[in-house]
Formats: structure tokens, C-alpha cells, sequence
């Protein structure tokens, strides 16, 4: 008697975001380990008004998020990022004359 194969369930999978949800440019970015997570913390800087001379001598870092990781979901996000990264520099590279 032939053995049944099991069915496979196929699911849609949706991203979206909210409304509500904050987003944000972040030009400095800071990666701890604390031994058991990686926490990583997003900020981005506001540059203060211009001296009398019109030149900006005060910038200050806001903190916009922070988020915590654990080891094997850091190294993923790793690896993608550098993979990433390297298929922009050889795309960049080969689009060079």
C-alpha cells in the first residue's frame, strides 16, 4: 500500500507598516554586547543654530531607537548586511568605465 504524502501547506506572508510607526534617518549608530543579547542603538544628529559667524558649532545626538538582539539573529543580520554591502561596491565597481 502506497504511503500517503503529506500535504503542504502554502501561506501568504504580508509586510506593512502602520501608520503610526516611526521612521527615521540614523547617521550614527552604537553595537553593545552585554554577554547574553547585542543591543544596538540608532541615533541621529541635530545640528545646532549657527554662531554669529554663521558657522554651526554645536551638534548633539538624539537617540531614536534601540533594539535588542539575540547572538544567532545578530549574526544573521550581519551577514546579510555584508553581503549587502558587497553586492553595492561591485555593482558600484563594474559600473565604473
Amino acid at each position: 500500500m502506497p504511503e500517503k504524502i503529506p500535504e503542504v501547506i502554502q501561506i501568504q506572508r504580508i509586510y506593512e507598516q502602520p501608520s503610526d510607526l516611526v521612521s527615521f534617518y540614523c547617521d550614527m549608530t552604537q553595537i553593545i554586547s552585554t554577554g547574553n543579547e547585542i543591543i544596538m542603538q540608532f541615533y541621529e544628529a541635530i545640528p545646532g543654530p549657527p554662531g554669529p559667524e554663521g558657522k554651526i558649532t554645536h551638534m548633539r545626538n538624539r537617540l531614536r531607537s534601540t533594539v535588542t538582539i539575540s547572538f544567532p539573529h545578530a549574526r544573521n543580520i550581519g551577514k546579510l548586511l555584508v553581503e549587502r554591502a558587497t553586492e553595492g561596491k561591485n555593482e558600484i565597481i563594474n559600473s565604473n568605465p
